[in-house]
């Protein structure tokens, strides 16, 4: 089935400065191939350049827990040599090109991203089909990029603040793969193999799994036309949906407190479990925790905690946007851990209780209508914005319309967002700093020991 959105262009100078709504049409196109593979092209031939993405929809949430990280190394992998060329002249070729290029994962997807001159398109195509149909990775290559796997795991505990949420993670969602980080731990990364690389990519990356990105001074026919040269042979294969987490909700608040006698901040996460990107609520709730704890300047979170009380210097919350139920978190870094976390956890529930205000929820729509053109302004900004709206569904006229349905939320949808998706009392929480239990005063909680 083939679906071609040929629009009228509209020069991004004038999108700019123009409102949202006036957007009438973009040089988008969407084809799939016979075999599934899906091809979304930008026209923009401003520069002679080209960006290019592949996408796998599948991602470290299909890595087997005991061995988080597969996903993250046979991203990786994937530019480390293929059946005919090795890393090194791989490298060299595309340096040659003078390209951008990176790989990589996180819980939803894995991706190849390629940037050079709209004159070596043919050649930079040629690449990104041999290393995604053809990787070979080399033994020396893994031993390399899993040790770097490793040296980055271990270095992430010099952190607290990814200590934090590392352990927040594990707390909330237990023995689901959501409960490690995307590149695994010091725990799962010595255990991966060079044959999970491969059952993983021969498992996952097939055509009716997959999708390409092409944004820049391209011509949609002869993207169309290349990319099934190169991809249009590639064989269907089956494809397995990832095991959501269950859903925790604890009957009062559970805190984790982890002491570090030399530290003199206090690191705090709190939250619950969350939405999925694909829930229908999803643009009433960002609306909502944007009003929460969007801007640390402006948002109630950042009014109550950093401008008004001098208590830290960033706090926020956001709901995780992932295909599976993430979390809703909640973050600050502050020298007196009883005052800020009193605070936010009443701004949560003043928001829980009494919902947003109209003048709210007005800069709200004026935020998310005023900076979403400026997101797809350049090449890169304009394949995020693809990459999303095609992994997540949200449809092709999705740059056009997301505007509009922002500006149709009401205030109802918001605060009915805030009540349905807002758990005041039944956080997991965790603490790191120089602290204990009696210095923050927290009431009926249950104490993780």
């Amino acid at each position: 089935m083939k679906n071609n959105f040929a629009l009228v262009i509209l020069p991004f100078a004038s999108c700019i400065l123009m409102s949202a709504n006036s957007l009438l049409s973009l040089p988008l196109y969407r084809d799939t191939l016979d075999n599934g593979l899906v091809i979304l092209t930008y026209e923009d031939h401003r520069l002679p350049m080209v960006d290019i993405s592949f996408t796998c929809r599948a991602g470290a949430a299909f890595d087997p827990v005991e061995k988080a990280g597969i996903a993250s190394l046979c991203a990786q992998m994937l530019l480390r040599g293929t059946k005919s060329i090795s890393a090194d002249s791989l490298a060299s070729i595309l340096d040659f090109l003078g390209a951008r290029y990176y790989s990589g994962a996180d819980f939803d997807h894995s991706y190849v991203y390629l940037r050079l001159l709209a004159k070596d398109l043919s050649t930079g195509l040629d690449i990104i089909a041999d290393i995604v149909l053809n990787p070979a990775f080399p033994k020396p290559e893994f031993d390399r990029a899993r040790e770097e796997a490793l040296t980055a795991a271990r270095r992430s505990y010099d952190n607290p603040s990814a200590v934090v949420s590392m352990e927040f993670d594990r707390l909330l969602f237990g023995n689901h793969r959501y409960a490690l980080p995307v590149r695994g731990d010091t725990n799962t990364i010595p255990k991966i193999t060079i044959d999970d690389l491969h059952q993983f990519h021969q498992k996952q990356f097939v055509p009716n799994n997959c999708f390409i990105v092409v944004v820049g001074d391209v011509e949609h026919e002869t993207i169309k036309d290349e990319v099934a040269r190169r991809f249009g042979f590639w064989q269907r294969g089956m494809v397995e949906s990832a095991v959501a987490p269950a859903p925790i909700l604890p009957e009062k608040t559970k805190v984790k407190i982890i002491t570090r006698n030399d530290m003199n901040q206090t690191y705090i996460q709190f939250g619950h479990s969350g939405i999925s990107a694909l829930n229908t609520d999803l643009i009433p709730v960002r609306l909502m925790s944007y009003i929460l704890g969007g801007p640390p300047l402006s948002s109630r979170m950042g009014l109550a905690v950093r401008e008004y009380a001098g208590l830290a210097y960033d706090v926020r919350c956001w709901f995780d946007r992932r295909l599976l139920p993430g979390a809703f978190r909640a973050t600050v870094q502050t020298a007196k851990p009883k005052e800020a976390i009193a605070k936010m956890f009443g701004e949560v529930r003043k928001m829980h209780e009494s919902g947003a205000t109209p003048q709210e929820l007005l800069k709200a729509h004026n935020y998310f209508t005023g900076s979403f053109p400026l997101t797809y302004s350049s090449n890169q900004g304009k394949l995020d914005q693809l990459d999303n709206l095609e992994l997540y569904g949200y449809g092709i006229d999705w740059l056009e319309t997301f505007p509009e349905k922002v500006r149709a939320t009401t205030l109802e949808q918001v605060n009915k967002a805030a009540k349905e998706h807002l758990k005041p009392d039944h956080y997991i929480m965790v603490i790191m700093g120089n602290v204990t239990k009696e210095d923050l005063s927290l009431g009926d909680v249950e104490w993780i020991e």
